[in-house]
C-alpha cells in the first residue's frame, strides 16, 4: 500500500490540477530540433548498497564534446522525462535551447532505489537532512554519465529538481553542497515531518546575512497534502517567508493544485527561463537590467503589526545618478531616501522616517527607548507589482511585509 501511494504521488493528475494546460513551449514544435533519451541502470552504489537505480539521460541535440554542458539532475526522473507526463522536461529543454533562453544541458533523471519493491529506497534516500544524497549524485551518477559527455564542474552551471520529498532532496543536496548545486526547483516539497523538512524556515533564516549561493524556485499547491507530519501548503508557504526574510534569490508561485506535478508542469518552461537567466550564453544574460522595468509611480503599502501604512514611491532615472527616489507617506509628506538600487529584479531603498512607530532600540544605558525611523526596504519586482519587506534598522531584526502596484503611466500627470 505504501509503495502505491509514492507512486500517485509523482504521476497524479488529479482534478485539482484541471486548471493548468501545457503550453506550446512543453509541446513539441516543428523545426526545432530533437534531444536524445537513453535509459541506463546503476547497480555499482557503494553510498547505497545493493540498491538499484534506473536512471536517464537525455543530451540535447546541440550538444558537442568540445564544450562543457550544463547539468540538470531530477529525481523521481521517470515523472520528468515521459514525453507523456505532466513535466516533459526533454520537450521543454527542446525547445527552450532551441530559442537560447536556457544553455545546452544535459538532464540526468534519477529514480529511487529499490532492493526488493519498486522504489522502497526513496523515504531512506530523499528524507535526510544530511549530504549523502548529494555524494551519490555528485560521486557516483554523475562521473557515470560524465563517462561519455563533457559536462561542466561548477555549481553555477548544475541544478536540481524534485517532487514532494524529491524536492526536499533537492534542496538538502543545494544546501548541503552549494559549492556543486547552485539552482534548486522544489516542487510540492515535503519540508514538513518533525525534525526533519520543517527545520529548514529556520535554518534559512539564521543565514541572513549570509545566505548561501543557491537559486530557489519554490512551486507549491493549496490543496496539498494535510497529514500529522504536516501542512505542505503551509510548510512550502513558511518556506517561501523563510528566503524572503534571509533575502535569498527565489521565487514562489503557489497554486490551487494538489500533491501532483499538473502546476508545476505547466509553468515548467517559465521556471526554467527564471532559473537559467544569467548563464553565460542565454539570450539576455550579461545585459544590465533597464531601469525603466521600475521607472514610475508606485503605491506601497506596508502592513505594521497589523496595520497598514500607505505611501507612494517615484522612481526615476537621471543622467549621471542613475536611479532616483522619492517617498512620500499617507499625509503627503516628504520621506528621505538615502539610498537606492534595482539589479536583477531586486528593488531596494533606505529612508529615514522621523519619531517613526515602527522601529525602536533601547538607548543604551537602560533609561528608555530613543526613537529611530532607519528602514531598509527590500522587494522582488515582477511586471508592475513587487513584493518584499521592509526593515527597522534596530539590534533585533524585524521584517514588515511590503507590497507595491505601479501606477498606470498613461493616468501620470507631470
Amino acid at each position: 500500500m505504501r509503495i502505491l501511494l509514492v507512486v500517485s504521488m509523482v504521476f497524479a493528475t488529479v482534478a485539482s490540477g484541471a486548471e493548468y494546460m501545457l503550453g506550446v513551449d512543453s509541446q513539441p514544435q516543428e523545426g526545432v530540433p530533437k534531444g536524445t533519451v537513453t535509459k541506463h541502470l546503476w547497480d555499482e552504489s557503494r553510498i547505497y548498497p545493493e540498491a538499484t537505480h534506473d536512471y536517464w539521460v537525455y543530451v540535447p541535440a546541440q550538444y558537442t564534446d568540445a564544450e562543457p554542458a550544463a547539468v540538470m539532475v531530477f529525481q523521481d526522473g521517470q515523472g520528468y522525462v515521459s514525453l507523456e507526463g505532466p513535466v516533459r522536461a526533454p520537450t521543454v529543454f527542446d525547445n527552450l535551447i532551441h530559442k537560447g533562453e536556457m544553455p545546452v544541458t544535459v538532464g540526468v533523471f534519477i529514480n529511487p532505489g529499490q532492493r526488493e519493491e519498486t522504489w522502497d529506497q526513496r523515504s531512506t534516500q530523499y528524507v535526510p537532512l544530511d549530504d549523502t544524497y548529494a555524494r551519490f549524485v555528485l560521486e557516483e551518477i554523475l562521473p557515470q554519465v560524465g563517462k561519455t559527455h563533457n559536462l561542466v564542474d561548477h555549481a553555477a552551471g548544475r541544478a536540481i529538481c524534485g517532487m514532494s520529498d524529491g524536492g526536499l532532496a533537492a534542496f538538502t543536496a543545494a544546501w548541503e553542497r552549494p559549492d556543486a548545486f547552485s539552482k534548486v526547483v522544489s516542487h510540492v516539497g515535503s519540508y514538513t515531518r518533525l525534525r526533519g523538512g520543517s527545520e529548514y524556515p529556520y535554518l534559512i533564516r539564521k543565514t541572513r546575512g549570509n545566505p548561501k549561493p543557491i537559486r530557489v524556485f519554490i512551486q507549491g499547491g493549496r490543496n496539498d497534502l494535510n497529514l500529522t507530519e504536516g501542512s505542505w501548503t503551509l510548510a512550502n508557504l513558511s518556506m517561501g517567508a523563510a528566503l524572503m526574510f534571509a533575502r535569498y534569490d527565489h521565487r514562489v508561485e503557489m497554486g490551487v493544485g494538489g500533491h501532483d506535478l499538473v502546476h508545476g508542469g505547466a509553468i515548467f518552461p517559465d521556471t526554467m527561463r527564471w532559473l537559467w537567466r544569467d548563464y553565460p550564453g542565454v539570450k539576455g544574460a550579461g545585459v544590465a537590467p533597464s531601469l525603466d522595468t521600475v521607472v514610475g509611480e508606485w503605491d506601497v503599502v506596508a502592513n505594521v503589526l497589523g496595520k497598514d501604512r500607505h505611501g507612494v514611491l517615484t522612481l526615476a532615472e537621471e543622467e549621471g545618478s542613475g536611479l532616483v527616489a522619492a517617498l512620500k507617506d499617507e499625509a503627503g509628506d516628504e520621506i528621505e531616501v538615502t539610498a537606492v538600487s534595482f539589479e536583477d529584479d531586486i528593488l531596494t531603498y533606505e529612508y529615514v522616517e522621523p519619531k517613526s512607530p515602527w522601529a525602536w532600540k533601547d538607548d543604551g544605558n537602560g533609561k528608555g527607548i530613543e526613537w529611530t525611523g532607519e528602514m531598509t526596504a527590500w522587494a522582488i519586482v515582477t511586471g508592475n507589482t513587487f513584493e518584499g519587506a521592509v526593515t527597522s534598522n534596530v539590534k533585533t531584526v524585524v521584517d514588515y511585509s511590503m507590497k507595491g502596484r505601479r501606477r498606470d503611466r498613461a493616468t501620470k500627470t507631470d
